[in-house]
């Protein structure tokens, strides 16, 4: 039930970076507006380090993923090559640095990783750290199993039901919050959600379209699209850094929008939805 990529088009070149803040984790705690973390400009941070650092969680694909290359875990999917082509065009190595999904905004305003992927730009989120432009649209969908695809057409079906979602994602907040006639199950990895679902423990896991596309493509006999989905209120995903980060931003968006406009970002999409879905398969 694979969805086409709605890749956007953006025609203004000049960004403004957009504030940004907490996890959207529940409960939190009300977030106090961060300061930059260092008074160096960001781009020559980086460059002093001769590294550009990307956070991942990698459960999340086609975005951030492991696949087996001679016998090693490798970190692959949307964000790693988007995060290559920023740091090829600052001039610098690239490598990843592998956390939980709550982590990755902490990380950030300490300056322990230069950008995170795949984060839907919030109102509690634009208090502490900064956001590109968006880079793909993204709807909340409901993996359910196959076999009662049926039974879940409206929300109204989820009454009584046990939805998962990953800890610290707009889908976390959007179980909690919204389907307060549910049950929720919140855990740090997709992974585990998927095989909560299969095993029976839970109803349905709420997860962005793309992550759906993947599980469902690579376990089709077992795994549907509910009929039900949650507009994404974020309009999509950005890649994030912290607070106060202009400099770093605007390297970041001009990537960004060279990558959408000449068709790469959808070709790297693509690329890695197959990619994930032969790894789902061999897992």
């Amino acid at each position: 039930m694979k969805k086409a990529l709605s890749i956007i088009l953006i025609l203004l070149l000049t960004v403004s970076a957009l504030t940004a803040c907490a996890p959207a984790a529940e409960p939190a705690p009300a977030a106090e507006p961060a300061e930059p973390v260092s008074e160096t400009p960001n781009i020559d941070r980086i460059k002093e380090a001769g590294v550009l650092i990307l956070g991942t969680e990698s459960t999340y694909p086609p975005f951030q993923f492991i696949v087996i290359e001679g016998g090693k875990s490798v970190g692959v999917g949307l964000d790693v090559d988007l995060g290559k082509l920023i740091a090829d065009k600052i001039g610098v190595d690239f490598k990843t640095s592998e956390m939980a999904f709550d982590s990755l905004i902490p990380s950030l305003q300490a300056g322990t990783i230069d950008i995170a992927g795949s984060m839907t730009p919030t109102d509690e989120r634009k208090l502490v750290i900064d956001f590109s432009e968006l880079y793909y649209e993204s709807t909340n969908t409901f993996i359910v199993l196959k076999e009662n695809e049926a039974a879940f057409g409206t929300k109204e079906s989820f009454s009584g039901k046990t939805i998962g979602a990953q800890m610290g994602t707009v889908q976390n907040t959007l179980v909690v919050k919204e389907f307060t006639d549910s049950e929720n199950l919140i855990l740090p990895k997709v992974s585990t959600l998927i095989q909560e679902l299969k095993t029976g423990n839970i109803d349905a896991v709420c997860v962005e379209a793309p992550v759906a596309d993947c599980y469902i493509s690579a376990m089709p006999d077992q795994l549907a699209l509910a009929g039900f989905s949650v507009p994404d209120s974020g309009g999509g995903v950005a890649i994030t850094m912290a607070k106060g980060a202009e400099d770093l931003a605007t390297v970041v968006n001009e990537v960004l929008l060279e990558a959408m406009a000449d068709g790469t970002v959808e070709k790297l999409y693509n690329h890695n939805i197959e990619l994930a879905k032969d790894q789902i398969v061999n897992d």
